[in-house]
Parts: structure tokens; sequence; C-alpha cells
């Protein structure tokens, strides 16, 4: 398949593309190349290719840069997603948006695909608000896969999370762009705390608890109910 990919020199873009390049055609443009926000270039582009899939990973994805930089959140977040949004609706493809479980605000846990989105920071607004953008698409599929980017010396042990390391998560989510009809896919391993998820690994890092002064930017619990295949 022709697949089209946004964000594909980022932590998640860069191993997602080196796994379906082996089985599709990929066109993934860094974003000096291709920048969502140039409408007449991204038009261009994406029209050529004319892809069967588009999978949107390309996200300002900083928690604390979107707290302090709200025009450039909103400008790749929002209306990035949008210029892509407005394409693809005259096109006959799929659309996969990879959102984030920011997009809850973390009071409870364990959320579902049923529940309301309430998020707590810029990011997880800025997340939800493309969601809804990317829904009005006949054919999207939004999945929520949250996962390790990297290996930190210092781990929270009273942050709740769901989360996969990247080089877990990229086989499933190909196997759901595929054959997963559903629309909202949660991509989620058992919830448990970031210094359990290291010691399940048998990774080594110091147990630190979250500081007062991020209390209330990051959610405390963003553990998912799978229902991924």
């Amino acid at each position: 398949m022709k697949i089209f990919v946004t964000g594909g020199s980022g932590h998640l873009g860069k191993v997602l593309v080196d796994y379906l390049k082996k089985d599709h055609d990929i066109l993934a443009p860094n974003s000096k190349e291709c920048n969502i926000l140039n409408t007449s270039t991204l038009f261009k582009i994406i029209k050529d290719f004319n892809p069967d899939i588009v999978i949107h990973l390309a996200a300002f994805v900083d928690t604390f840069g979107c707290e302090e930089e709200i025009e450039k959140t909103l400008d790749i977040n929002v209306i990035g997603t949008v210029n892509i949004v407005k394409i693809c609706s005259n096109l006959n493809c799929k659309f996969i948006y990879i959102s984030s479980e920011y997009v809850f605000g973390g009071n409870k846990g364990n959320y579902t695909i049923d529940d309301k989105l309430d998020p707590i920071n810029v990011y997880g607004k800025t997340k939800s608000a493309a969601e809804y953008i990317v829904s009005v698409l006949p054919n999207y599929q939004i999945i929520r896969a949250p996962f390790i980017r990297q290996i930190y010396p210092k781990v929270f042990t009273d942050q709740y999370c769901s989360r996969y390391f990247l080089n877990e998560i990229i086989e499933k989510i190909s196997n759901n762009i595929f054959n997963n009809p559903d629309k909202l896919i949660h991509i989620a391993s058992k919830r448990m705390s970031l210094h359990e998820l290291y010691i399940k690994y048998g990774i080594e890092a110091k147990p630190i608890i979250m500081p007062k002064e991020q209390i209330g930017i990051i959610p405390k619990d963003t553990s998912l109910i799978n229902n991924s295949i």
C-alpha cells in the first residue's frame, strides 16, 4: 500500500516508518520538505503521492514546552491537523491519527474509549481538539498508544500509566491499522506506576515522587483499558 506519514523523523515515526517500509511504499518527508502549516506544498505532495493511508504523527509533544509556547502548540497540533484533514477530505484514503493518553485528566485511571475527554494541560487539550477534527472524515482511526521513548535515570512512583516501550508498540500499531476496524483504539498494557514498569523489565532507576510544580500539569493516572487486537 502507499502510505504517507507526517512526523516520520520523530521518535515513533522513525521506528514505524522502518517497520512499514519493508512491505509498503512509504513517503515520509521531514518538516523542512513538507511543513504541515504550508498548505500549498502539503496539498501538492499528498495529492501527487495519492496515498491509500495517511498516518499523522507530527505534533509538538513537549508537555512543559506546550505550556510555554501556546501559539506554537496550536499551530502544529491543531492547525496542522486541520490542514491535513482538509486535503484528505478530498481523497479516498484512510486517515490514522496517533493521539495521546494525555487527552485524559488523570483523576481516575483505567480510561476506556467511552470516557469523556478532560485534559488538564495545553498539550492534551490540543490533542483532544485534533481528535474531534479528525473525526469529521468518513474513514478515520484514532489510536492512543502510550509508550516510553527512552530510558530515564529517575522515574515516578506516584504516576500511573499503561505504557509500552517504543520497540514493543510498533507491531501493535501496525496490526491495528491494517486489521482493526474500530474508529477509536487504546493500545495499552496493564496499569502500573512508571517505577513498577521499570522493575518489571529489570531496569534500574531512582524512584522519585512527582514534584509539586508538575502536579496539575502532568496527569497522575493516565492508564488506559486496552481494546486493541
